[in-house]
């Protein structure tokens, strides 16, 4: 009888790990961007993790959770969002998160050669370490060298880019780290109608199809 509930009881907490592990291993890192210093931010430190799911998940459509990096040895290099962030609930969905690094140093960069974790922590499921070896290299760090035109800034309705490099997609995101405009394109400018936007800072990510990334900050008047 005692083995009869012993092997009940791990048959129990072998599934409960199964679950778990199931649930973490399907958010994914999908890039990271440094956000340069602006008047907002002048101290830099800033960058934003863009996180998704491999299959859709009605479960996080009610979780909460605190979000933050550790490195391989256990330091924590982000300071957590607390525990208010929304987590991504379908597989179409791309939630952006506005992080900063947990240094006294001014102007710093996400690490290029990180070799970590994201942490996730809520209340109600496991806590999740995702780990980050699987994000491209090619698109974690901004590149400065590369050349585009983002104008005016600031700007009443519409935004102009322009750039040698042909776009992949565009994405515009508030100060909460909300996405408002996802454009998807295959052409080197775009004209895009922000008429819609409340007046305010906001920051836009332009991924390249050559894999490079950049961000930046604009003003709707």
């Amino acid at each position: 009888m005692r083995k009869l509930i012993l092997l009940a009881y791990l048959m129990l907490v072998f599934c409960g790990y199964s679950h778990g592990q199931e649930y973490c291993n399907n958010f994914k890192i999908v890039s990271i961007f440094d956000i340069p210093p602006t008047l907002q931010t002048p101290g830099g430190n800033y960058f934003v993790l863009l996180l998704t799911v491999e299959e859709d998940n009605p479960i996080n459509l009610d979780i909460y959770a605190d979000l933050f990096f550790v490195d391989e040895v256990g330091d924590t290099i982000s300071i957590p969002t607390g525990p208010s962030s929304t987590l991504p609930i379908y597989a179409t969905d791309t939630i952006p998160y506005i992080l900063q690094l947990n240094t006294t140093n001014s102007n710093q960069d996400f690490p290029v050669d990180f070799n970590g974790e994201l942490v996730i922590i809520h209340s109600s499921q496991p806590v999740c370490e995702v780990n980050y070896y699987n994000v491209s290299t090619s698109i974690n760090t901004v590149h400065e060298e590369v050349k585009i035109d983002i104008y005016p800034n600031p700007f009443a309705d519409c935004l102009k880019i322009g750039s040698k490099n042909p776009i992949e997609n565009i994405l515009i995101f508030n100060s909460n780290g909300r996405i408002v405009k996802t454009i998807q394109t295959s052409i080197n400018s775009s004209d895009i109608n922000l008429g819609n936007l409340k007046s305010g800072g906001y920051y836009i990510a332009i991924k390249f199809e050559n894999g490079r990334s950049i961000v930046r900050r604009i003003l709707k008047m």
